[in-house]
């Protein structure tokens, strides 16, 4: 035991200076060659506990009691200075990378709305700088609220499978067809008057071709109010709106009788419009009538399935935004409003 103790003494005396000169290294290379040398297959100490296999159990112990000391004193300071080095390391690559957020901008291509997200704002800020509320609500909805507050009858079309989409498991529960469900909502609440729109996504079961799509935007208006409202206060009302979204001063406007269950009496909004550039341009003087909403006299039973009673006036109207969109911007086929194709969303979309 005294020619291994000496060893050990040996390795004891030069630990100071291993430590030491394991502080001074300035890189992770010093390092690993030092870890080789001690800590290595062949190091120093690794060799050190090699002479175990010849010694008593007992000398064993106090043995690699002495050896495991410097061993585990070496691995801390390697260690330590591992984690100075690489904090070193990543200060200088903050310095080096750093951006100075005072520099003008070289590189302009920012993103874009898309053009729905655009021209939805557009419309909201529209009808908020009139005093209308802007009321969102579920795209899930009961049939209550979907169909029979809006007097739809159980044998209606609409009401079918092949029209509606159903949610599996729950008869009367679906997604939305329309957003006239909100100005239910709206209604039910007994607040007169009502000065509203809603902009919502609606589900139909349509197959996707250039004019049609299961999920589209829609844009409902709804006046409710004790004091008479008549016609000539609903076609107004439209031609305020299409002058507006379209930026067009002046717009031709006719009203064409047709059914909707919620109204009475319904009618066909048409606007004349031209040809120009293949965009749709709608004006007082156009030679063509283009059919662009649907709109009415809300029927007295919708207000009866709304709970409101006595002398009650409204009118409603619905325009779908792909469709307006479409007609504003010339564009044939409405997948490519939802096309993934990067020109596409780079020519339509609108700055933030």
């Amino acid at each position: 035991m005294v020619g291994i103790s000496a060893s050990v003494t040996a390795l004891e005396k030069n630990l100071e200076t291993w430590i030491l000169a394991i502080d001074k290294c300035g890189s992770t290379k010093e390092i690993d060659e030092i870890r080789r040398n001690l800590l290595g297959k062949t190091g120093h100490v690794t060799n050190a506990f090699g002479e175990l296999k010849g010694l008593s159990v007992d000398d064993k112990k106090l043995y690699g009691d002495r050896v495991n000391k410097i061993k585990f004193s070496l691995e801390d300071a390697i260690l330590n200075v591992k984690i100075k080095l690489e904090k070193l390391q990543m200060l200088e690559k903050l310095d080096k990378e750093a951006v100075d957020v005072t520099l003008p901008v070289i590189n302009n291509r920012f993103g874009k709305l898309h053009i729905i997200t655009s021209e939805i704002r557009r419309i909201k800020q529209y009808y908020q700088s009139r005093g209308f509320s802007v009321i969102d609500g579920p795209e899930v909805e009961t049939d209550f609220f979907n169909f029979d507050a809006l007097n739809m009858p159980k044998h209606h079309p609409a009401r079918q499978n092949h029209d509606t989409f159903y949610i599996d498991g729950f008869d009367a529960v679906l997604l939305r067809t329309q957003t006239s469900c909100v100005q239910v909502r709206a209604m039910l609440e007994g607040k007169l008057p009502i000065r509203m729109v809603s902009i919502g996504k609606t589900y139909r079961r349509d197959a996707t071709d250039a004019t049609h799509s299961p999920m589209f935007h829609q844009l409902e208006g709804l006046v409710v109010d004790r004091s008479p409202l008549n016609i000539g206060h609903l076609k107004s009302e439209l031609v305020k709106f299409i002058s507006s979204f379209f930026e067009v001063d002046n717009v031709a406007v006719r009203l064409r009788p047709s059914f909707f269950p919620f109204t009475e009496p319904g009618m066909e909004v048409d606007c004349r419009y031209s040809k120009k550039d293949g965009k749709v341009a709608l004006s007082s003087t156009g030679d063509k009538w283009l059919e662009i909403s649907g709109a009415g006299m809300v029927h007295p039973n919708v207000f009866k399935y709304c709970g409101i009673h006595g002398e009650v006036y409204g009118f409603a109207y619905a325009f779908g935004i792909e469709r307006i969109i479409m007609l504003k911007n010339g564009i044939n086929d409405i997948r490519d409003l939802y096309s993934s194709d990067k020109r596409a969303l780079q020519y339509y979309g609108r700055p933030a």
